[in-house]
């Protein structure tokens, strides 16, 4: 009895090389491709959800856009909000075309 429970406890314990099918590796990258497809899905269309209201934001505060090209010093509220409005706008265009990345890590 020890003998075979040896042996059993061996087998059960001994490294077996079991490769897994290749099947099984091509679903799994189907299954990765697929949610990288949904992901980027996703980021689009909340990004242009956001880029909408954004330009909701902008039509609304825009009024008569040449009291924000006319360099007056002193500027009312409304077009201090577009001034504010336009040079965010452009930071956020040229950041998202240059794809910066700002980490925190070093």
């Amino acid at each position: 009895m020890p003998d075979s429970f040896d042996r059993e406890l061996e087998q059960l314990l001994g490294y077996s090389e079991a490769t897994q099918p290749e099947g099984f590796v091509i679903e799994v990258m189907r299954g990765v491709r697929r949610e990288q497809r949904t992901r980027k899905v996703v980021l689009w269309a909340f990004g242009l959800v956001g880029a909408l209201f954004g330009l909701a934001g902008a039509v609304m505060l825009s009024g008569p856009i040449s009291h924000l090209f006319a360099f007056n010093l002193s500027l009312p509220a409304m077009e201090t909000m577009q001034a504010a409005l336009f040079i965010v706008g452009a930071v956020a265009f040229y950041l998202w075309f240059m794809n910066d990345d700002f980490s925190l890590g070093g």
